[in-house]
């Protein structure tokens, strides 16, 4: 993601590395379609960007909601996120 004076922010390295030495390891990225904070589609675009082995790519998932960027704010958000994080930690 892009900060201040076009600076480079994010965890892309470390969570890069994480997946190199568990390619096991599951993530689920959640963002909202009226985010103003984190450009929408930002995290997408960093996850596809991520220096990581291909098959290692089908283990992000990705959830949008109609909101912002407290996704908790919205009542029905907040069920769908609620929901969507119960799933991924049953499944893994």
């Amino acid at each position: 993601m892009l900060g201040f004076a076009g600076r480079r922010q994010g965890q892309g390295k470390g969570l890069a590395n994480a997946l190199k030495i568990n390619p096991n390891l599951k993530i689920q990225l959640h963002a909202g379609y009226f985010d103003l904070a984190a450009p929408f589609y930002q995290g997408v675009y960093e996850m596809h960007h991520l220096p990581v082995p291909p098959a290692t790519q089908r283990n992000i998932e990705y959830k949008f909601y109609e909101s912002g960027h407290m996704l908790y704010a919205k009542d029905d958000a907040l069920k769908s996120l609620h929901d969507n994080v119960a799933a991924f930690i049953r499944r893994n």
